[in-house]
Parts: C-alpha cells; structure tokens; sequence
C-alpha cells in the first residue's frame, strides 16, 4: 500500500485486507471492513481509494456503529452485529 500517496487502487486495498486481517484485533477488523466498503464503492463510481491511514483518520467509533446498525458491516465472524455494537458503544462511553 501507498502510504504517502493521497490514494491507492482496489487491488491493494483486497491485498492488504486478505493478508492482515486474520492477524488483527477486533477494532482493527472493523476498521478494515469499513475501509473495503468504502473502496468497494468508490471502484464501482470509478474512483480510486484512500489508503488505510487516511481512511481511519476520518472516521470515529459512531461511524462504525452507524455501518453496523445498518447492516453495512457483515460481523457474522465478528461474534455478531450486536456484540459489535457492544463493543462500539463501550468504547464511546468510556
């Protein structure tokens, strides 16, 4: 991936995903799904994807549990949508 490049392409974004993600913790597994979202839909629009970095630098817990709650986010192996919500919201009120 391109760190210092102001995007990367969908091909690096499915690598990086497929290579990291088992390895990762939970907020990071979000993250990552959350950022293939994004990449998924700005390739369809035929537009290129933030690398990572610059992806989570915008984006804060409500807005993954917004993705969640509206089923944006498959969690099925994430131990499901509502111990994700769980999880988002514990992190938001501490």
């Amino acid at each position: 991936m391109q760190n210092n490049s102001d995007w990367t392409t969908i091909e690096e974004v499915r690598g990086t995903i497929e290579n990291t993600y088992e390895g990762c913790q939970l907020r990071t597994k979000i993250e990552l799904k959350s950022w293939a979202h994004h990449s998924e839909n700005c390739h369809a629009n035929g537009e290129y994807p933030l690398p990572f970095l610059n992806y989570v630098a915008g984006m804060r817990d409500v807005d993954y549990l917004e993705q969640v709650k509206g089923n944006v986010l498959d969690c099925d192996d994430l131990g499901g949508k509502e111990d994700v919500i769980k999880y988002l919201m514990k992190r938001m009120n501490r």
